[in-house]
Order: structure tokens, then sequence, then C-alpha cells
């Protein structure tokens, strides 16, 4: 029984680690088609996905899309 807790507890700690290194392409939809922002891993692109919105330098806000083929 301790042994399969410790291989759950493993595996558990491999995937929570896998999903914080994750890297996507990113880009918005712009006023003349798709304009791409580059790639983000881990931490930054967590927070890419949170906000959800990228602002230019105008002022203009647009929807981010990560991780799209």
């Amino acid at each position: 029984m301790k042994k399969l807790i410790f291989i759950i507890t493993i595996f558990s700690l491999i995937i929570t680690s896998c999903r914080k290194n994750k890297c996507s392409e990113c880009h918005h939809d712009g006023p003349n088609g798709e304009v791409e922002i580059g790639t983000f891993c881990g931490e930054e692109l967590q927070d890419l996905e949170n906000i959800g919105t990228i602002t230019d330098s105008l002022g203009n806000s647009y929807v981010v899309h990560c991780g799209e083929h």
C-alpha cells in the first residue's frame, strides 16, 4: 500500500511539473489579421492566458489565443 501511495504521489508531482513548464505560441487577431506575439512558457503563459487580452501602445485591446494549431 505504501508503494502505491508513493507511486501516485510521484506521478502527481510529474504531471504538475509538466504543466508549469508548458510552452505555447500565442497570437492575437489585429485589424489587419493575425499577429504573432511569440512563445510563452510556464508562469508567463499562465498569466497571459488568465488575463486573456493584450493592449498595444495606442490603448487597443485584443484577445490573445495560445496553443491553437
